[in-house]
């Protein structure tokens, strides 16, 4: 929304104090001169800011803590002006602080990641280049945004030479020889791969890429690759990549899985789980979810995290698999 002079108009209900005064600093380092505390309320309300003399006055108090704010006493009235400072790119708002803090609180969950820390410390220099209130501002956002932790305390550790292998490979279209160490036969085997694209499942990085030696698309988990060789083959196009898949990683197959949540798992699952399946059906026994998968450690530990409100109907092994932890369970209490 635009005022009657061509500045942005803010609506003075949702605008934060922080974000005010880096308004008011920005006023006072444009004009050597300085403004009244009069001048200000003027300024602030062409841009649709509406605050008292007494509003101003306790924020030209709280910016003199930190910043170089002088006082100018002529013809009777007092002139402030900041003399000693250069507002630059202050094109920050609160909201924009807001969801930094919020994005670097996320990426937390990736900071033993080479990405994830090259991320956080790219939301800092962005921070870093704009004004220093709006540093100040993004520390105290910082500290009031907290979000738990996925992967309860786990790591998945990764090579930083591993990704930026992948990385670069997948930017100039390399192949890569790796040798892949598998879960579920507990072994390594040698590969060649075409690297297409990142992947993040449940909070585990993933490399998408055609193999060679299965003749398909599959996902190798990145801390599962013990060794890597980047080679001087260039490979040509993508193979067609199977989108539905979940967890499909290598050295794991396919199957149907088909699951009967009940109790409060429902809402949560269609809530915060309905990307998972393939297919969500309620009826008066439960919610049914059905996907294709890979039964891999990772699903099971998700599956088994619903606890007695969760009902395997396929595949029976795994039924029968978490029966019997469930009654070894029973037995030791």
């Amino acid at each position: 929304m635009m005022s009657t002079n061509g500045e942005k108009e803010y609506n003075w209900k949702e605008m934060s104090v922080a974000q005010r005064q880096i308004y008011i600093l920005s006023l006072l380092s444009e004009n050597p001169k300085g403004y009244t505390v009069a001048d200000i309320l003027n300024r602030l309300n062409d841009w649709g800011v509406k605050v008292s003399s007494k509003t101003i006055n306790r924020d030209l108090d709280d910016l003199s803590v930190d910043y170089a704010i002088q006082e100018d006493y002529r013809n009777g009235k007092t002139y402030y002006y900041a003399d000693k400072y250069s507002l630059k790119n202050v094109d920050l708002t609160i909201q924009d602080l807001a969801s930094l803090a919020f994005a670097k609180e996320v990426l937390r969950e990736y900071e033993h990641l080479f990405m994830g820390k090259n991320a956080m410390s790219f939301i800092d220099k962005v921070v870093e280049g704009s004004a220093a209130l709006n540093k100040l501002q993004f520390e105290k956002l910082c500290n009031q945004i907290q979000l738990p932790s996925h992967k309860g305390g786990n790591i998945d550790i990764v090579k930083e030479e591993t990704e930026k292998a992948i990385q670069n490979a997948i930017d100039n279209k390399y192949k890569l020889k790796i040798s892949y160490y598998s879960y579920s036969s507990d072994e390594s085997t040698e590969r060649v791969i075409h690297p297409y694209r990142m992947i993040l499942l449940d909070s585990y990085i993933n490399v998408e890429a055609y193999c060679e030696l299965r003749n398909e698309v599959r996902r190798f988990r990145l801390s599962r690759v013990r060794d890597i060789e980047v080679l001087d083959q260039h490979f040509e196009e993508m193979k067609k990549v199977d989108n539905d898949a979940f967890l499909n990683l290598a050295g794991t197959e396919i199957e149907d899985m088909e699951l009967l949540f009940t109790g409060e798992s429902i809402r949560y699952v269609k809530e915060y789980e309905k990307s998972r399946a393939k297919e969500l059906k309620e009826t008066k026994e439960g919610l049914y979810f059905y996907r294709k998968t890979a039964i891999t450690a990772d699903v099971i530990s998700w599956v088994r995290g619903f606890g007695p409100e969760v009902k395997v109907l396929k595949p029976e092994w795994l039924a029968k698999q978490l029966k019997d932890e469930a009654k070894k369970m029973l037995e030791e209490v």
